[in-house]
């Protein structure tokens, strides 16, 4: 039988060793999730792990679709992932895990968007809305219906990926679509108008950073210090991009100089106040809208369990 004190070093050690291994971290390359990977490129170490305090380092796994992610955070492979709101929601519905947002990086603020033909008539009997088949493209079309107060029956949908945007919309085949960037550049240089764009739902699309509830436990001191200061540190840089930075981005988002800069004016990024200030009184409501979108639209059967990590503590 272990003695008292031997027993205590070993829960020690152990729980030392957990905190001492990297945090693994998965993304997408979305334009709202650069800001970190900005300061991966600044220690020249696209593959390597950054020291975010000393002993506690950060692995960042940069996957070119959500659903690779996804798949990772689902198999524990990962510890944390940067997601939109809807993603996270339909992840914890659907398989059960136990996540919390460890916080809110920013918000579409017309980076989404609604696009019509000049001529384009509200007041018509009936059209044609073109969007892709996602939580967040089915999201839009059912915030832009609530706002315009469209009958149902007004309406026929119709999915589309999204390189179909652009050519759909200018060859009639829709009357509308709703889209993103550099979708959106491209239709507004062929005449298109925007209609309606995320501007009107002000921190409903937004990005966030989840964590499995058992590794926040384990890494909650790494994750705040990287919220508060390598996080902020990479979204002042975009406000200030050297020649290598600006190549950086466009290669990572595969935007050009002039739609990277329209995309990025289409996006808000929060500070460390507005993130504590949103997790507290905003994120609550935001995840109620979600869930019930979903549900109404049978793409979960439960809602789902998603709060801050800092209530998770309570």
């Amino acid at each position: 039988m272990l003695k008292p004190l031997l027993l205590t070093a070993i829960v020690m050690l152990s729980a030392c060793s957990k905190q001492n291994e990297p945090l693994n971290l998965a993304a997408n390359t979305w334009l709202g999730y650069q800001p970190l990977y900005l300061i991966q490129a600044r220690h020249a170490c696209p593959d390597c792990t950054l020291e975010i305090l000393p002993g506690q380092q950060l692995k960042i796994t940069k996957m070119p679709s959500t659903t690779m992610v996804l798949r990772l955070f689902g198999a524990k492979k990962v510890d944390a992932a940067m997601l939109t709101l809807d993603e996270a929601v339909s992840f914890q519905s659907n398989t059960g895990i136990a996540i919390c947002v460890a916080a809110v990086l920013s918000y579409s603020n017309g980076a989404d968007a609604a696009l019509v033909m000049p001529g384009f008539e509200a007041s018509k009997e009936s059209f044609k809305i073109g969007y892709e088949e996602t939580a967040l493209g089915g999201y839009m079309l059912h915030r832009i219906v609530e706002e315009q107060n469209w009958a149902a029956e007004k309406l026929q949908m119709q999915l589309l990926v999204p390189k179909n945007h652009v050519d759909t919309l200018l060859q009639g085949q829709v009357d509308m679509v709703i889209t993103y960037e550099p979708y959106i550049s491209q239709l507004r240089k062929h005449g298109a108008q925007v209609f309606f764009d995320s501007k009107a739902l002000a921190g409903e699309i937004v990005d966030i950073l989840v964590v499995q509830q058992t590794s926040w436990a384990e890494h909650r001191g790494l994750l705040q210090s990287l919220i508060a200061n390598d996080w902020q540190e990479g979204v002042a840089a975009l406000q200030n991009l050297s020649a290598a930075e600006l190549a950086f981005l466009q290669k990572s988002t595969d935007l050009d100089a002039t739609e990277l800069a329209v995309a990025l004016s289409g996006m808000q990024f929060f500070d460390n106040a507005q993130n504590q200030h949103f997790l507290a009184e905003k994120l609550p409501k935001v995840v109620a809208q979600m869930n019930d979108y979903l549900l109404s639209s049978k793409q979960i059967s439960r809602p789902a369990e998603l709060f801050a990590c800092e209530h998770v503590d309570r």
